[in-house]
């Protein structure tokens, strides 16, 4: 149902990504093994992610393991890799992967479908290591990837190892903080431990007018309801081929809820989601949430706000260094893009409408 606020996990149910789909099945098939998957806030990458692996695993019996960097880093922001290690072997135990091979990695017993951890942590390098011995071909993704930053190891290095040492593993990357990503990566960085290797980018877009609009008319009629293509137009224009946003107000709008009380409520959760997103930039600088605000309030009617606008709100008290640091910082972070020289805009419109409300 294309209304289902969960993350899609088939194929079937995932709507305008099938060549989003084939691209990586096709590099797959050229035997590429780094992907990086990329796209704003609520475009739908965990939908994408396992809806493409799930049809992986189902069509040509392709193991696979998703760790979500978000929980692996909250659970122990300094020391993922245990998090790591104890996602893959519940992986194993799920998805196909070669039976026995828990058995094989020290300091593991099976106990049904679960697994104890016995004596010390797993070793991180020897479960890799056995699964790429017992498979063909396994793909290890991590979901929002940038969280990894937090760790106290430059886990880059082991994912260079991966890509150089265990060639029957795939590692594929996703995040919506893109620069973030990017920076944590650091595939352009000569020094850095990715640095030349061959990745596999796919960048997930935002609907165009025509698609949010028949994405919206397929998920009503998957609840027998039709609505008049004249009156979703302004939500299309809303909220801008956003299929997060789209799921959530036509579900609003299957509930019960008035075209403008779905949206109200689409906007109400979009102040929440920066809230908590904005947390970290919060706590490095207050102005980070005001140049949004003077953003949002000087490119009203889709424009973009100029660099010396945006400081000369900052009360002239910003030397040039500090101000594009502050601005990188929200590009790095998908609050802000730049369509110009010097030119700012927020590029999600939901998010621009709660930092005009902010």
């Amino acid at each position: 149902m294309l209304f289902n606020v969960q993350p899609k996990t088939s194929i079937d149910e995932l709507f305008g990504r099938r060549a989003e789909y084939l691209t990586f099945l096709d590099a797959i098939e050229k035997k590429r093994n780094f992907f990086i998957i990329t796209g704003p806030r609520r475009i739908g990458k965990t939908s994408f992610l396992y809806a493409t692996l799930n049809e992986l695993h189902k069509e040509y019996g392709v193991p696979y393991a998703v760790i979500d960097a978000r929980a692996a880093t909250s659970l122990n922001s300094k020391y993922p890799q245990r998090i790591i290690a104890e996602g893959l072997h519940k992986a194993i135990l799920g998805k196909g992967f070669v039976g026995g091979i828990i058995s094989k990695v020290r300091g593991i017993k099976l106990s049904g479908i679960e697994f104890e951890l016995h004596g010390k942590p797993p070793n991180i390098t020897e479960v890799l290591s056995t699964i790429n011995e017992s498979n063909d071909l396994v793909i290890i993704a991590f979901d929002e990837a940038q969280y990894l930053r937090f760790s106290n190891e430059d886990l880059t290095r082991l994912f260079a190892w991966i890509l150089d040492t265990l060639h029957n593993i795939v590692l594929v990357f996703t995040g919506s903080q893109v620069g973030v990503l990017e920076n944590f990566l650091r595939i352009d960085d000569g020094n850095a431990p990715l640095f030349g290797r061959y990745e596999v980018r796919i960048s997930l877009p935002r609907f165009n007018p025509s698609e949010s609009l028949e994405f919206l008319r397929r998920g009503f009629e998957e609840y027998g309801s039709s609505m008049d293509e004249r009156e979703l137009l302004p939500v299309v224009n809303t909220l801008d081929g956003v299929p997060g946003w789209l799921v959530h107000y036509g579900a609003h709008r299957i509930d019960g809820l008035t075209n403008e009380e779905a949206i109200e409520q689409v906007l109400k959760k979009a102040m929440i989601y920066v809230e908590t997103e904005f947390k970290e930039l919060d706590r490095l600088s207050p102005r980070y949430r005001k140049i949004m605000r003077t953003v949002a309030r000087l490119s009203e009617g889709g424009s973009y706000a100029r660099w010396e606008a945006i400081r000369d709100s900052l009360g002239g008290r910003v030397d040039e260094k500090s101000m594009r640091r502050y601005l990188s910082k929200l590009v790095d972070y998908g609050f802000l893009e730049t369509i110009g020289y010097g030119k700012y805009r927020i590029p999600d419109p939901v998010l621009y409408r709660v930092f005009r409300r902010l």
